[in-house]
């Protein structure tokens, strides 16, 4: 009888012991870094005033081609994150001349607009096609980062859209029309440098590998994320050996060393050359592990394939400087106060904040990541997107989230209203 006893009792113990190393309070905290972020996205299809540039020059499926895109190059670099969209609640049509004919400025009418969709990554289709198609201004896609939130978003006290405002990103609406020639149709490249990249467009005959521009809308959201360039400025404008040569012997920003790091797209410092457009605003940039970039129109305006170039050929444009090619990597041969200098490049041609095209998916690297991700929870001017998000609620205890409860949201553009003074707000 004593053993059976002992025996229940050590049974007992045993139990007890099992249930207090699996309560709650012993558990792992959880690995943040592969928590899920969703981030939800309004596509919005502009014309101008009287509908010109017809509804249906971007079509529903070239429209999810784009963000399958996006979720495939995040996917296969391990971020974590979900661009989430939904035709029937996230798209919207719109006639808008003004927020139609953007050109790389922050404008206020659009930042209006955008301030519509509260919650939401904002993205304009402006109507656009190549030079005397008939369908709109010309111009690529962009970011225009302000220092506001939307009205109706959490960390947005103001009563009016002069108070409180939104960024937003900003796409091209013409599908087929965003090509990328990579590299020369020859005898050594027999084999184009992409299989497919399986967006159903058909191209004239040409002596280059054409593609679709399938990472343009993961560039742009990756500046929206917080990203810059992989290569100097806001533009890729170093296409010639004088250029680079200028660029290194420039006035350097105090506190940068004088390397081949100024050519590092990662930071903002860098030397005091413009290169003819507006400087990147916003987040101090954190990434750290790509290579310097002189850019990708090096290549093309050369005509010299970007993704398979050549060994051996030399650049020369009367300067003194030279690029010498070889394969994966080239050379700038420069003078320096009188004094020669090399320096060699190998850029990351599969990175997706490049001007390069050379895989599918594009990727982020392992700091691109933690900086988006980074952005997205803590940054206020990001953290709206996550912070009244049902799909986000697992990450709120990790993030950014003020407490103010806004009074006041534009009205939505068909249902009207999303908060009530002192309301909470309401998803769609």
């Amino acid at each position: 009888m004593k053993q059976r006893f002992i025996l229940a009792f050590a049974l007992l113990l045993a139990g007890c012991l099992a249930f207090v190393r699996a309560t709650p309070s012993d558990a792992q905290p959880p690995d943040i870094d592969l928590m899920t972020i969703h981030v939800r996205m309004e596509a919005v299809i502009l014309s101008d005033d009287n509908g010109a540039n017809p509804k249906g020059v971007l079509s529903l499926k070239q429209l999810k081609q784009w963000i399958d895109n996006e979720n495939e190059s995040l996917r296969a670099s391990n971020a974590h994150i979900v661009v989430d969209f939904d035709a029937a609640h996230d798209l919207d049509r719109v006639k808008n001349s003004t927020i139609n004919h953007l050109a790389h400025n922050n404008d206020r009418v659009a930042s209006r607009q955008a301030a519509r969709y509260p919650g939401k990554m904002v993205v304009f289709f402006r109507a656009y096609g190549p030079a005397g198609s008939g369908i709109g201004v010309t111009g690529n896609g962009y970011t225009a980062y302000n220092a506001y939130v939307p009205v109706g978003s959490i960390g947005c006290s103001g009563s009016t859209t002069t108070d409180c405002s939104a960024s937003y990103t900003v796409m091209p609406s013409v599908y087929c029309g965003t090509t990328v020639a990579t590299d020369p149709v020859d005898s050594k490249h027999p084999n184009p440098p992409i299989a497919s990249d399986g967006s159903g467009c058909t191209y004239a005959p040409s002596s280059w590998y054409v593609y679709q521009n399938f990472s343009q809308l993961s560039h742009e959201v990756g500046h929206y994320f917080g990203l810059p360039h992989t290569f100097p400025g806001t533009y890729d404008f170093l296409s010639t050996p004088a250029a680079l040569q200028s660029w290194y012997d420039g006035n350097p920003r105090s506190g940068t060393t004088r390397s081949i790091k100024i050519y590092d797209g990662d930071s903002p410092a860098g030397p005091l050359i413009s290169d003819g457009t507006n400087l990147t605003s916003g987040w101090t940039f954190t990434v750290t592990d790509t290579p310097p970039d002189a850019g990708a129109h090096l290549f093309n305006d050369n005509n010299i394939g970007f993704c398979h170039p050549p060994t051996g050929k030399t650049l020369s444009d009367g300067s003194g400087a030279t690029i010498v090619f070889n394969g994966p990597s080239y050379t700038l041969h420069a003078l320096f106060s009188g004094k020669p200098v090399s320096l060699t490049f190998r850029p990351d041609k599969d990175d997706v904040m490049s001007y390069f095209v050379c895989r599918k998916p594009m990727l982020f690297t392992r700091s691109q990541v933690a900086t988006m991700r980074h952005n997205l929870m803590q940054d206020p001017q990001r953290s709206y997107l996550l912070c009244t998000n049902p799909q986000d609620v697992d990450l709120k205890p990790y993030m950014n989230c003020p407490t103010a409860v806004p009074h006041f949201v534009y009205p939505h553009p068909r249902t009207g209203p999303t908060v009530k003074p002192g309301g909470p707000i309401t998803q769609f």
